[in-house]
């Protein structure tokens, strides 16, 4: 406490001993060490007070211009706190102290240099004080993500609820400096550098994902708006490097993603924001009115940012709906009107040169993600939107690519179409949109590639055919049919393929006699190029396949079906049976269940 000197010398020697707890870096993974820094009991006596006073002289001075040697003494200390958090037993007791406040203080100050744009600063090396900065972040992570989830979630990897239960030391309370700091760093930012605020959004997406205690507290009006703020400002580059621009917007999607996800797992009386507001503004910002713009910014190379910020806006939905509380969420978009927001996203997209097949693949995978394994969803969507009405959205974008058209098959099972044996069809009308679509595609080779597609999804097994039977596909295959002149000659022969296999589960006469007209022709003498692989068509219906079954079953495929009998004084005489055969196809495989609580078909 006397000899200032000798301080310094003992927290240098301190440091550079366990210099490898200093990862300062969020972008990477927390180093493994075998060996951990001391608990604070092991440490010099009345040593935290020393140094909580040796940080006070640092603050007051601090407007009057730190000294190198207390700007050097000043990171010295920070880097002491962070290698002491790095033992999880002191976090507690530190994050207790002020320290903290201190800290917070200080890099405000720097933060505010560091935001003007002054000719002294141009000259001035800046490097000191940016490294305090990150070392400053980097303290707070210690304290309030002592477990680095934020870290690994970044990397990929994503903690379940038994790894986080066994998490034993909990994060430091967070200091009620931390909203308004995290404001105040946002406002008149534009000459702060992009890797800071990189290294900001990264310090509040370690205390979301740090605990909820704290994240509650962190989400909050204020740090919402500061988030949707950093978004609205990542299609303006200007001069800053696109790759720091394009990291910016990510780690402020992936904050969002978090902020989601944790407001899900609270009670509202906890929460300070609600999930539809943040989502009523972001849906706000990517429709966002591009022609408000100057000219001057409405250039080729901003359309392209400002498409690929929608690609990840959208591919965000996705991410976030991708949770344990998914059905709730999955409400809460519902009655944020998302069908209508993404539906006039592309509407509004054909203004735009390039990228449009891309803007239009992401789109179609977070329709895909709202509707997942939800029948209820499904439903809001044919009567709000229709199919019909997309088909005309998506037909109005030109050309249509391979990868979009695969991605409305992947709709149609809810995974990959590769996979359908597997998945099962979950979406039909997706499948009737292609069908209807193939007599518009100007390539050849595409329609063979989608018709061979769709003959393999819809024939794999009776229960597809069964779903596409229902669905009216047969119809809908006679009407594209007619339009044989558009058509290539192996697209129409997999269409009568699929005609044939669907066929042989169930053909009206209403749908026998529009096959059959369709065999007519101007010319009586003329053969209709058709004739051939109907007839076969027919053959095929009128073949029997394997073993004899029913025509007409019961269909128990869905996890809730069953087959209701009257209570029992409502049956004739004094016994009721019921008989029937039953036919027991392998059944689809969910991956997602295929675990020890699987489901599985009972009978009674």
């Amino acid at each position: 406490q006397k000899d200032p000197d000798y301080l310094k010398l003992w927290l240098d020697s301190f440091v550079s001993s366990y210099e490898q707890f200093l990862d300062v870096d969020f972008e990477k993974l927390p180093t493994r060490v075998d060996d951990i820094p001391p608990g604070i009991s092991l440490l010099p006596d009345n040593i935290l007070q020393v140094l909580r006073l040796q940080l006070l002289q640092c603050v007051q001075k601090m407007s009057d211009g730190l000294e190198e040697q207390q700007q050097a003494l000043s990171l010295l200390l920070v880097k002491f706190f962070i290698i002491l958090c790095r033992n999880l037993a002191n976090v507690e007791e530190i994050g207790m102290c002020s320290y903290i406040n201190h800290v917070i203080t200080m890099t405000t100050l720097y933060i505010q240099q560091l935001k003007s744009k002054t000719k002294e600063k141009e000259v001035a090396d800046q490097t000191p004080i940016e490294e305090f900065v990150r070392h400053a972040l980097a303290f707070c992570e210690s304290l309030y993500d002592p477990y680095r989830n934020w870290r690994q979630r970044i990397a990929g990897r994503f903690l379940n609820t038994v790894e986080k239960s066994r998490q034993k030391y909990k994060p430091a309370s967070l200091t009620v400096e931390f909203v308004p700091f995290f404001y105040q760093c946002f406002q008149e930012s534009e000459h702060l550098k992009e890797s800071l605020k990189c290294c900001l959004l990264h310090l509040f997406g370690a205390i979301v994902a740090g605990g909820q205690r704290n994240a509650l507290q962190a989400v909050s009006p204020a740090t919402m708006e500061v988030l949707m703020r950093v978004l609205a400002d990542c299609d303006n580059w200007d001069d800053r490097n696109p790759e720091e621009v394009s990291r910016k917007a990510e780690l402020t999607l992936k904050c969002l993603t978090e902020v989601v996800h944790i407001l899900l797992t609270s009670s509202s009386d906890q929460r300070q924001v609600e999930t539809s507001t943040i989502l009523e503004n972001y849906f706000k910002l990517l429709n966002s009115d591009h022609s408000a713009l100057p000219n001057s910014r409405r250039c080729r190379q901003w359309e392209s940012r400002f498409i690929a910020l929608q690609i990840q806006m959208l591919n965000t939905i996705t991410a976030m709906l991708d949770c344990t509380d998914r059905p709730v969420l999955q409400a809460i978009f519902l009655n944020s009107n998302c069908f209508e927001h993404l539906i006039r996203l592309l509407q509004n997209c054909k203004v735009f040169q390039g990228h449009i097949d891309r803007l239009a693949v992401s789109t179609i995978q977070a329709l895909t993600a709202v509707m997942h394994k939800s029948p209820a969803a499904k439903e809001v969507f044919k009567e709000r939107i229709g199919y019909s009405h997309i088909y005309e959205v998506l037909k109005s974008l030109g050309q249509p690519s391979q990868e979009l058209l695969e991605e409305l098959m992947n709709m149609a099972v809810e995974g990959d179409h590769m996979a359908v044996g597997l998945l099962g069809i979950s979406n039909v009308q997706p499948l009737l949109l292609l069908i209807q679509w193939l007599p518009e595609l100007e390539s050849h080779d595409l329609q063979i590639f989608i018709s061979n597609c769709l003959r393999r999804i819809c024939c794999i097994n009776r229960q597809s055919r069964a779903t596409c039977v229902n669905a009216n596909m047969v119809i809908r295959i006679i009407e594209t049919l007619n339009s044989h002149s558009a058509l290539h000659c192996t697209c129409a022969e997999n269409l009568i393929a699929i005609l044939g296999s669907l066929g042989s589960q169930s053909m009206g006469s209403e749908e026998l006699l529009q096959l059959i007209r369709l065999l007519r022709t101007e010319e009586p003498k003329r053969a209709h190029p058709y004739v051939v692989p109907v007839m076969r068509a027919i053959l095929a219906m009128a073949r029997k396949q394997g073993m004899a079954s029913a025509l007409q079953y019961f269909n128990l495929y869905h996890s809730m079906a069953g087959i209701a009998v009257p209570s029992i004084h409502k049956w004739p005489g004094s016994a009721f049976s019921f008989n029937a055969w039953l036919c027991l196809d392998q059944d689809s495989v969910d991956p997602s269940t295929t675990s020890k609580s699987g489901k599985r078909k009972q009978l009674y």
